[in-house]
């Protein structure tokens, strides 16, 4: 004996969805336009931009480096007397060349050239390609900026300690 197959409940209808307001569009105004074209062009000039902050990174860490090198070098004797007796002071400018160092490294990172794929007739493999040398920039850019404030910040506590010590 064969059973009638059993139907199952009916679904509830589901509404439509609600048509979607169409606005007229209209031509942008002279300030609408400059506002495109500002971000047209930030958008072209970004890897250049970022570049140049990756260098200014760079020489900026160099010259603090020299201001390291100076305070923890200047007097007559080697270690000079104001770091001899102070481990605290020691300690700050092991803190600074570190911080100094991973930001000027941080900043060759930004501006070091790599290999990247090149797609010649795949927009969207180029536009994914852009984005990932945009981000690798920005990555290496934005801790080299932060290793290098928290270096500088470390280099005005150490004058501060050493100005207080005296």
């Amino acid at each position: 004996m064969t059973r009638p197959p059993t139907r199952l409940p009916a679904l509830p209808a589901t509404p439509d969805p609600p048509e979607p307001l169409i606005v007229e569009g209209s031509s942008p105004n002279a300030e609408q336009q400059r506002l495109t074209a500002f971000f047209a062009e930030a958008e072209s000039k970004q890897v250049e931009f970022l570049d140049e902050a990756g260098k200014r990174i760079i020489e900026l860490t160099t010259l603090l480096l020299g201001v390291l090198f100076t305070v923890v070098a200047f007097g007559d004797t080697y270690p000079p007397p104001y770091l001899t007796g102070h481990p605290v002071a020691k300690l700050i400018s092991l803190v600074v060349l570190g911080c100094y160092v991973v930001a000027m490294l941080l900043g060759l990172r930004t501006v070091n050239p790599r290999d990247y794929k090149l797609y010649r007739h795949n927009l969207d493999g180029m536009r994914a390609e852009l984005d990932r040398i945009l981000e690798n920039k920005k990555f290496s850019l934005f801790w080299a900026g932060v290793t290098f404030w928290l270096g500088s910040g470390f280099l005005a506590l150490l004058i501060s300690v050493i100005i207080l010590a005296a």
